[in-house]
């Protein structure tokens, strides 16, 4: 039987049992309009409530409870209970509170060395990932070079959520491409909607995750078949990735804004030869690389990188490869 489902009948049956207690289990079943197959379940909720007791005679029917009894009994319970959660919530909360006393103090510990962890596998990451979070107090920062997993995206959000439901700020750079894709779109105006602040940006060095000063999220470029990150903790490391994300979204513009280039921005068409270098430059190649990729020499590269630069506006390749974006001379 269901305590809220068939209330009126339980209560038939208690009137039933108080007021005429002599009566035939068939009456008293016949009269509370219950099925006799029923009575011992019925019986049993009863006496769960305080509303009967065992008989103290052999054979007897239940003891009926007056209602009044039973209702302090159940407030006795109750307050019982609740003393016993709060005294529970009290030991956990001083128990938190001394594990994050032990954790910050063993961060401070740290600071001349940089431990680190490498996790392996994509779900074993998300999962590290999620509980990190958790840490969180101020801000988390990431930035994501490469594209959207749509399969991972619902699992992003939620965790997004979490942490923005605490109050922890979140802040994100993904590539310009990205938003040029429905679904890549789709996800970063969700990710909007919900507080993220994002901008995008025509490259990315590298993908990173960062929790406050805490901890820090790269990848570990080594021989695994699998993706694998190496988890950063302490503060030593993690300024210093904090420093490489400002840089970054210095230079990135915000999502859903289309920033003119300058007024001023010389928009006369690149040489062969300005347009390599952008490439190169867009390829993340490094300034020897790029010389030796168009046959000239360094000095010579430089002076052309700052014209380029001039052309632009700019005065970083992160910045100059936002210009070119919007004048589309990056494809």
């Amino acid at each position: 039987m269901d305590l809220e489902k068939d209330r009126k009948v339980l209560a038939s049956l208690y009137r039933q049992l108080r007021n005429e207690p002599n009566l035939g289990t068939p009456e008293i079943c016949a009269r509370a309009g219950l099925d006799p197959s029923s009575i011992d379940e019925a019986v049993a909720l009863l006496t769960e409530l305080g509303l009967l007791a065992e008989s103290d005679r052999s054979g007897g029917r239940p003891a009926v409870t007056a209602t009044e009894t039973a209702l302090n009994r159940l407030a006795q319970q109750a307050e019982q209970t609740a003393a016993r959660s709060l005294e529970e919530a009290v030991r956990i909360r001083k128990a938190m509170r001394l594990l994050t006393t032990e954790l910050a103090d063993q961060y401070q510990q740290q600071e001349s060395m940089a431990p680190a962890e490498l996790i392996v596998g994509l779900d074993r990451i998300s999962e590290v990932l999620e509980d990190c979070t958790e840490l969180a107090q101020d801000e988390v920062l990431s930035m994501h070079p490469g594209p959207v997993v749509e399969s991972r995206s619902k699992a992003r959000l939620e965790r997004n959520q979490k942490v923005l439901d605490r109050g922890v700020g979140m802040r994100t750079i993904h590539l310009a491409s990205t938003a040029r894709l429905p679904q890549g779109l789709a996800l970063l105006e969700d990710m909007q909607r919900a507080g993220v602040r994002i901008r995008l940006a025509p490259t990315i060095p590298f993908r990173l995750i960062v929790i406050d000063e805490v901890m820090a999220f790269t990848p570990a470029f080594g021989t695994e078949a699998q993706p694998t990150a190496m988890v950063t903790r302490g503060p030593v490391i993690t300024r210093l990735l904090r420093r490489v994300f400002e840089h970054c979204w210095q230079s990135a513009v915000e999502l859903g804004t289309d920033a003119p280039p300058p007024q001023d921005l010389d928009d006369t068409p690149l040489t062969g030869q300005q347009a390599g270098i952008l490439r190169l430059m867009n390829a993340g190649f490094k300034d020897e690389a790029i010389a030796r990729e168009l046959g000239i020499s360094t000095r010579t590269l430089r002076r052309l990188m700052n014209d380029l630069m001039e052309k632009l506006g700019a005065d970083n390749r992160f910045r100059a490869g936002v210009r070119a974006q919007q004048l589309g001379w990056l494809k």
